[in-house]
């Protein structure tokens, strides 16, 4: 499937005013040609070095020195997984000298590979071992031993998660921790990359899920003309994303990977510009893309007659009718290709496009000398825009608990948005951004919040959606074994009964302060 050259956009290359350029070599990336071999001009270097500045004060990244105490953490991880990976070697019995050599390796993935490390963010990770060693002994055997370390807290296993994960944390750092079985004798020392289509023979659906965050960023990574430029590019829409409200894959925005496929899209359309031209020309394509087609970064492949890895589904709107139905298609370059953005709603895909539209407005003012490149990525005052919100306040008694339960409240979240939807005269903008709070109860609590419009003058009665969320999150399979551990909160309130953990972010302040004795 290929998404055809946005012709409008490209009329508007050729006929851009004073838009003198020379060109550069002819090159192609992706599924067609580029709409401008154009190089920088002056006046877009000029925007780049701003740009670079700006991000470097109000985007930073992590500082040398903390960069190698990450890299420390998971050299001293993958030291704790070979030991394991020995012991199970020997219980499986494997000699001596087999068990030694059977190997394990560690794979990064998500920001952490793409070398976008924010301070405090975690590392996604990925432990790769042979065949012999079960993702049950992962969770069974690992996680135990990760527990004991001294140097590991807050550990969670997520064995039933659709991507069955671990999280810790190691010296501080945050680790998320997925597992691999390939089916090899042992995992060799130069295994450098999982990119192999034949490592994938054979898998189950799980474990090539797991592989798949470390094949698909290698792939953007390998697809792009400029990987520093794609970085910075990224650097820029991930903290407008961020303090615009809409990233977060879960709840039906655009996870990181998403965010990540498109800017690498707009680097092969552009392949000479400079990072302030791509970030205008990353508004303009996306605000005026045609989601009837989706976007891809290489043709998708498919496997009908490969032994081993012929089963695997692979997104096709030709063969899958529900592939049909995905609102903003965008689709991982690595196979077995799927939909990225298979949560969208009608609410989600509407606020994505209204914060594109203004985006680039906004970068055109930019450009113009009218506006600055913090204004692009000025927070959204959500707590300011509505007069009424649906507060969620999700809390536990201890922090694995928290974990798992803050964990399915999360990943339903898009059914309440779905509910509400379907409510006469009423408009939901969801917020992908947590508060925590204090609670005399719960150690562990959390709120998140959706800003309702209602149109008309008639009352609005909530109680049905939120109903049916309520049921939809009781059914969680542990809640009757853990039901006294859990809670789940969820109100009606106007923008003055925001609770006092909710920040100020507008100009005038929620509450009126008390009259003094003068003033009565």
């Amino acid at each position: 499937v290929a998404a055809a050259k946005p012709a409008a956009i490209a009329v508007a290359e050729a006929a851009a005013p004073g838009d003198e350029r020379e060109n550069g070599a002819p090159v192609r990336f992706g599924v067609t040609d580029p709409i401008s071999l154009g190089l920088p001009t002056q006046a877009e270097l000029g925007l780049t070095a701003q740009l670079q500045e700006d991000l470097r004060r109000d985007a930073p990244l992590e500082a040398q020195e903390t960069l190698q105490d990450r890299t420390s953490v998971l050299i001293d991880l993958r030291s704790i997984v070979l030991k394991w990976i020995y012991e199970v070697s020997l219980q499986e019995g494997l000699d001596e000298e087999s068990a030694r050599m059977a190997g394990a390796k560690i794979f990064t993935f998500g920001s952490y590979r793409l070398g976008l490390i924010s301070p405090g963010s975690d590392i996604d990770a990925l432990c790769v071992a042979p065949r012999h060693v079960s993702r049950e002994a992962f969770f069974s055997a690992l996680a135990p031993k990760l527990a004991e370390h001294p140097d590991v807290a807050d550990l969670t296993p997520v064995p039933d998660a659709y991507v069955p994960i671990i999280k810790l944390k190691m010296r501080g750092v945050e680790i998320d921790l997925l597992f691999a079985r390939l089916m090899l004798q042992q995992v060799p020392e130069h295994l450098e990359s999982l990119n192999d289509d034949n490592l994938l023979r054979n898998l189950d659906d799980k474990t090539v899920r797991s592989l798949n965050g470390c094949r698909v960023a290698d792939h953007i990574l390998a697809l792009v003309p400029s990987a520093e430029r794609f970085r910075e590019t990224l650097r820029l829409v991930k903290a407008w994303a961020k303090r615009r409200g809409i990233y977060s894959n879960v709840l039906g925005f655009f996870g990181g990977i998403t965010w990540a496929i498109l800017v690498a899209r707009v680097c092969q359309l552009y392949p000479y510009y400079t990072t302030a031209a791509l970030v205008k020309r990353f508004f303009r394509v996306y605000d005026r893309w045609n989601w009837k087609n989706p976007v891809v970064l290489c043709p998708i492949r498919e496997m009908p007659t490969t032994p081993g890895l012929m089963a695997f589904k692979v997104w096709n709107p030709k063969q899958y009718p529900q592939d049909r139905l995905h609102l903003m298609p965008i689709i991982t370059p690595a196979f077995p290709s799927m939909n990225s953005t298979h949560n969208v709603s009608e609410t989600t895909r509407r606020i994505i496009s209204e914060e594109l539209g203004r985006a680039y407005s906004v970068v055109e003012k930019v450009e113009k000398g009218e506006a600055i490149w913090p204004d692009v990525y000025r927070p959204l005052p959500f707590f300011s825009m509505f007069r009424n919100y649906l507060h969620i306040e999700v809390l536990a008694k201890s922090q694995q608990v928290f974990t798992r339960w803050m964990g399915w409240v999360e990943s339903k979240l898009r059914h309440l948005v779905k509910h509400l939807e379907r409510v006469p005269s009423v408009q939901v903008r969801p917020w992908p951004n947590y508060l925590k709070f204090e609670d005399a109860e719960f150690p562990h609590a959390t709120a998140t919040f959706m800003g309702l419009t209602v149109h008309g003058h008639g009352t609005v009665n909530f109680r049905h959606p939120v109903g049916q969320f309520v049921e939809i999150i009781n059914s969680w399979p542990d809640f009757q074994e853990l039901r006294s551990e859990v809670e789940l909160r969820v109100r009606h309130c106007r923008r003055s009964e925001l609770p006092e953990y909710v920040p100020e972010d507008g100009p005038k302040p929620r509450r009126k302060a008390p009259k003094t004795a003068q003033q009565r």
